[in-house]
């Protein structure tokens, strides 16, 4: 059977007082807090054990090698550490040892 089409619409509207507008945004910005925070904290956690044990593997068995040790030892770290005491041009950070931390990472 076919329905008859309105002839009127009716909106219906919800308004906050500014005591609630002020619940909802509190409720939002904490929301926020926690969507960031947590996963911020999270990795800055992983990231703490990790190193941690790292070093401590490393001064307990001495079975790794320190990356900043390989880098250092690099000619291109030490050319850059001479450019640098010299006041010439400064080489890119992420020059300085890229051969080693490459080999280091994948070899």
């Amino acid at each position: 059977m076919p329905r008859v089409k309105s002839d009127s619409t009716v909106t219906h509207r919800i308004e906050f007082s500014p005591k609630e507008r002020e619940y909802v945004e509190q409720l939002v910005a904490g929301q926020t807090v926690k969507n960031v925070g947590v996963p911020v904290v999270i990795g800055v956690g992983v990231g703490g054990a990790i190193y941690i044990g790292y070093k401590s593997a490393r001064a307990a068995y001495g079975w790794t090698q320190d990356i900043v040790d390989d880098i250092k030892a690099t000619p291109l770290y030490q050319y850059g550490q001479a450019v640098n005491t010299t006041g010439g041009k400064i080489l890119p950070a992420p020059l300085r040892g890229f051969y080693k931390i490459k080999t280091w990472l994948f070899g």
